[in-house]
């Protein structure tokens, strides 16, 4: 049964980030018929959300609140959705960590490049052995949801989490980011050596997010709204 026009809930991904909207959008566009998936860039928002805070929680919060209050008068219901990722080293202390999207000394207000990022953090580690890591990310959902005749507004974080190590050199074409150095330890591959579909199955954000799903499930249908799902996300 097609979900009601007026009780539609819009999930705008909170990220200009294009390969982030590649892994996040396919596993959020078939939870229920009440759910419609879109992106800053169709809705023609052109935004940089400076990440102030010092917790990959903080972070996500922050930016799903700044785009929830920007864009939540367009719809009847809306819940923003950010993510914060970060490669965590055991040898560098946790670094990059919080700061893993910004690692390579850069001049300032330039950004690194992904393969900058890569090579500082192989300079970095350069006669380390010890090359155990993992790559967590934090899921924010900031949202309104139909409740009765009113609406439930909320704020919730997700977690996931997947240990691996830092190869010596790079490795694989696919992915992104530390995708061609962090080897999974359950699969003996990294990231980049992977199909999307595959890390789709078992990575750090993918977990995140199918626990953020299964909350927001829960979410809103203790708020007398049925759910009926298409199809269960991979």
């Amino acid at each position: 049964m097609p979900a009601a026009a007026d009780n539609i809930i819009t999930i705008v991904l909170a990220t200009g980030n294009r390969d982030k909207v590649k892994e996040l959008r396919p596993l959020l566009e078939n939870i229920s018929p009440l759910f419609k998936v879109t992106t800053l860039k169709e809705l023609g928002v052109d935004i940089e959300i400076e990440e102030t805070e010092e917790t990959l929680e903080g972070n996500a919060l922050l930016k799903a609140r700044a785009i929830f209050n920007l864009l939540s008068g367009q719809f009847p219901f809306m819940i923003a959705l950010a993510d914060d990722t970060g490669l965590e080293v055991d040898a560098l202390q946790g670094a990059p960590g919080v700061y893993s999207a910004r690692y390579a000394p850069t001049p300032e207000g330039i950004a690194p490049t992904y393969e900058e990022n890569v090579r500082h953090l192989l300079h970095s580690l350069n006669g380390i052995t010890n090359r155990n890591a993992s790559f967590r990310t934090v899921i924010a959902l900031k949202g309104s949801v139909p409740s009765g005749d009113n609406s439930f507004g909320f704020e919730h974080t997700a977690e996931g989490v997947v240990s691996g190590s830092i190869t010596t050199e790079q490795r694989g074409n696919e992915g992104f980011g530390y995708d061609p150095l962090f080897l999974v330890d359950s699969t003996a591959r990294t990231y980049a050596e992977m199909s999307t579909t595959e890390k789709n199955s078992l990575s750090h954000r993918a977990l995140a997010l199918k626990k953020a799903i299964a909350d927001l499930k829960d979410i809103v249908e203790s708020h007398s709204t049925p759910l009926t799902s298409t199809q269960e996300p991979q």
